[in-house]
């Protein structure tokens, strides 16, 4: 029994008589009083119950006084909430607060992000170009073919194949650290304990303080390693425990000058610290690393924000030997990190810039907009329940009847559970933006910041569609994706086990022969580009010749793959939803419009129509 049947179109129109069928969902029909009860509804959506309908017009009229009138008020009550913003405004004029929130959300959250994506370009660019730079800075012939990302990739992985090699790496890395200061074109210093004072930045000349060189941190040196390895001529033994050594590389002044003139002089000094990487090191040593920590200012005139801001720049260098086959893997990774130690002072002829106070008006507007929102929101929601009770309660009391559980979720408007989402989302990430804003962040929050806000603005837009779907020329795409979801999830269903059976076989098979296929995770992403029909020849061309059967089997999956995907799947789940939208069409324009939402008071009149409200 649902509770949008009971209600009719007698206010402030003429009085109907209301029925209703017995099954879930279906819509209800209210018709003139003057026709007999026993007429077959055959605009009620095919209902197909074989119920006869109930006349709660007959019983609500054998009740007494104050059980019919609290009936009569339940029943308006119902009729007005069950009406869109369209039918309150014509009825009521009742001003429309919910969307017109939404439409100031849009406006000034569209605002909020780009204002945002701003500043996010500014801070992602800045690590980028960080990372640039160490990487050209302590890489020995580090050139820039390797920084463009490139695929296939134009050059192999950086990579070092001799003691020589790694040695020379490592004295270039020993004097690029200590010729930081005379070298260094941009504004990196030494992680030092203590910062210097403001008068001595002021009186010295350049962009820091020069720190002597017994005041520089140590270069931190780790190796892991296994605990022993023992080889004879027909015999070998592994003691296979693992071994993690960290030790601080505190090099003299001398040996730094050595290990600038030659880098043979890095041998002699890592093996005073019991550090070697000789040829029978190859099978003990499976990872080495130099770590050190360093500082900058980034201060960028172009952006809103000209305020200069100090970073901690934690940098690791490995030599990955994990795998013992002679190609030892050279990667440098940097961890940025805010700090809040700067010292110093800003002068400039403005006070507050523009677009810090646009952004900070915007954040407040966006903060207001969205707590009125979850306000009125969670106010309807919370109205609907009480409501919901009321019409349980009564139903039950007086019709002895009672409400079915998915008729109850009548009451439940979706569409306000995803605003209220959508409000916590852009508050919560507001919040996280101003904070960002006073420089208490790091690069966490910001993806945190960028990633609520972001999906807090897409419910917004979607929450939108809802009020297209008042007008019938606009409601095309809401209906037919509600009329194509069921089928497209059972297809979807179908198609996810024939495409899981393709992946696990495709990386089994070809992946030690691609490097389109060598993770899962590759071979899915390579999978769904071909779906779409990207780099078809590059995932031919990346199966390795050497093995002939891999090339074969390679081959006949790729064609079969892409003619089952793209000339089966894709078309059938196209037809799926042209199926769905041809119903709708027919639906919609069908009689001059779809009369699912055609108002009560509209067809209260005619004689020969059902008000499908």
């Amino acid at each position: 029994l649902n509770p949008r049947a009971y209600r009719t179109c007698d206010y402030p129109f003429q009085k109907l008589t209301f029925y209703s069928r017995h099954h879930c969902g279906a819509h209800f029909a209210f018709r003139s009083a003057r026709f007999p009860s026993n007429i077959n509804n055959s605009n009620n959506n095919n209902a197909k119950s074989d119920d006869q309908p109930v006349d709660f017009q007959k019983m609500l009229e054998e009740m007494n006084d104050v059980d019919r009138d609290t009936g009569e008020r339940l029943r308006r009550h119902l009729q007005f909430f069950f009406m869109n913003p369209l039918e309150k405004w014509r009825i009521r004029r009742q001003f429309p607060y919910k969307l017109t929130l939404q439409i100031l959300k849009i406006i000034f959250v569209t605002c909020q992000l780009i204002l945002f994506a701003e500043m996010r370009m500014s801070h992602v660019d800045f690590m980028e170009d960080t990372n640039t730079v160490m990487r050209h800075k302590f890489l020995k012939d580090w050139n820039d073919d390797r920084d463009a990302l490139q695929y296939p990739p134009a050059e192999g992985r950086y990579s070092v194949y001799d003691g020589r090699g790694i040695f020379e790496h490592l004295a270039f890395i020993v004097d690029s650290y200590y010729s930081l200061q005379t070298d260094s074109f941009a504004s990196f210093s030494y992680d030092v304990q203590k910062a210097p004072k403001f008068d001595d930045l002021r009186h010295h000349s350049s962009l820091s303080t020069t720190i002597h060189f017994e005041n520089i941190p140590y270069l931190q040196v780790c190796v892991d390693r296994i605990n022993n390895v023992t080889i004879n001529n027909n015999t070998y033994e592994f003691d296979i425990t693992e071994v993690h050594e960290c030790m601080h590389l505190n090099l003299t002044i001398s040996e730094v000058k050595e290990i600038k003139e030659n880098y043979t002089a890095v041998v002699r000094a890592f093996a005073r610290r019991g550090i070697t990487f000789k040829s029978e090191d190859s099978l003990i040593i499976s990872k080495a690393s130099l770590n050190f920590k360093l500082r900058t200012i980034h201060f960028s005139p172009k952006a809103g924000d000209q305020k200069p801001e100090c970073y901690k720049v934690a940098v690791s260098i490995n030599f990955d030997n994990s795998r013992h086959t002679g190609q030892v893997h050279v990667l440098l990774s940097t961890i940025i990190s805010y700090v809040n130690v700067c010292n110093g002072r800003v002068i400039k002829g403005v006070g507050l810039g523009l677009d810090t106070l646009v952004m900070g008006v915007t954040d407040i507007i966006v903060l207001l907009l969205c707590i009125f929102s979850l306000v009125l929101c969670f106010r309807a929601l919370i109205k609907a329940h009480l409501l919901k009770n009321k019409t349980v309660e009564y139903f039950e009391g007086m019709f002895k009847t009672k409400v079915s559980v998915c008729d109850q979720l009548d009451f439940l408007n979706l569409w306000y559970v995803m605003i209220v989402i959508n409000d916590v989302l852009i508050i919560v990430g507001t919040v996280s933006k101003i904070s960002i804003e006073f420089r208490d962040f790091d690069s966490s929050i910001f993806t945190l910041t960028g990633i609520l806000l972001g999906m807090g603005a897409l419910l917004v837009y979607v929450g939108v569609l809802r009020y297209f779907g008042f007008f019938n020329q606009y409601n095309i795409l809401i209906l037919t994706m509600k009329k194509s979801i069921p089928n497209m999830a059972r297809f979807m269903t179908c198609v996810i086990v024939l495409y899981v059976g393709f992946l696990i076989a495709g990386w089994v098979i070809i992946g030690p022969y691609s490097m389109k296929f060598r993770t899962l995770r590759e071979s899915s992403e390579a999978l769904f580009s071909l779906m779409n029909g990207d780099d078809m020849f590059a995932t031919f061309y990346t199966i390795n010749d050497s093995n002939t059967t891999i090339k074969v089997f390679g081959t006949v999956y790729i064609y079969c793959f892409v003619s089952m995907f793209i000339y089966v799947v894709l078309s059938l789940f196209i037809a799926i939803i042209m199926d769905a939208y041809e119903v709708v069409k027919v639906s919609v324009y069908s009689a001059g419009g779809f009369r699912g939402w055609t108002p009560c008071f509209t067809c209260a009149d005619s004689a020969h129509t059902f008000c499908i409200c």
